[in-house]
């Protein structure tokens, strides 16, 4: 595409850069190079118009809170912010001491437990399917395309670059898994092109320059 690539493999060598230099990397490094220019982050996770594709019932609590809540074993959770820990399946406090979530209390996603048997990354940019991904379990078990391009439409605050994992169930449901920020994304074999059109389009909204990819740079179709 004809942008210049410089690695890197500190924060700090990143001082150097222009605002519009789109950075790629991990995502503790790409949000540090953020909060460095001003832009503050958060997680998407689940955004309130895609509620309806979730086909669960979900919260937000404490760990301190799901330690107590027997009741409500098995249920998934994962980190509200950041990534303390990968999202998980507990059946008790056995699970979270082996996670490493005891002592230590703070704010957790929590829903009930699906039985998902593959898993598929929408990479989305303005609105714009380029691509769907399997990263795991049955190849075999493809999503229904009408229920992701419903999901996709309805996501009206939708960032200009972004992903969104849909699960097919074991009863051949397709639910909403979560939904990404596009400033720091596993490709999972995406096109690299359209990957890089991606990272920038969703970078340059966030810092506020124009995206180079609007100049005379085709989006290549597979």
């Amino acid at each position: 595409m004809g942008f210049e690539t410089v690695p890197f493999e500190t924060v700090d060598e990143l001082g150097a850069c222009d605002r519009e230099d789109v950075v790629v990397g991990g995502l503790g490094i790409v949000r540090a190079r953020l909060r460095s220019i001003g832009v503050i982050t958060s997680e998407l996770n689940y955004p309130e118009e895609l509620r309806p594709f979730l086909g669960r019932r979900l919260w937000k609590t404490t760990i301190d809170h799901v330690n107590t809540e027997v009741g409500t074993w098995p249920l998934f959770m994962k980190p509200a912010e950041g990534k303390r820990f990968t999202g998980c399946v507990v059946a008790g406090t056995r699970d979270l001491i082996g996670k490493g979530c005891c002592g230590e209390d703070f704010p957790v996603i929590c829903s009930e437990v699906v039985d998902f048997v593959s898993e598929y990354r929408c990479f989305v940019r303005r609105g714009e399917i380029l691509d769907v991904r399997r990263y795991r379990g049955d190849w075999s078990k493809a999503p229904d395309r009408e229920a992701i391009e419903r999901a996709i439409a309805a996501y009206a605050s939708a960032p200009a670059g972004y992903a969104a994992d849909f699960g097919v169930t074991s009863d051949g449901r397709t639910l909403l898994v979560e939904v990404n920020d596009g400033y720091s994304l596993g490709p999972y074999s995406l096109w690299p092109e359209l990957y890089a059109q991606l990272l920038s389009a969703r970078w340059a909204q966030m810092v506020g320059t124009d995206d180079p990819c609007d100049f005379g740079v085709p989006v290549p179709r597979m």
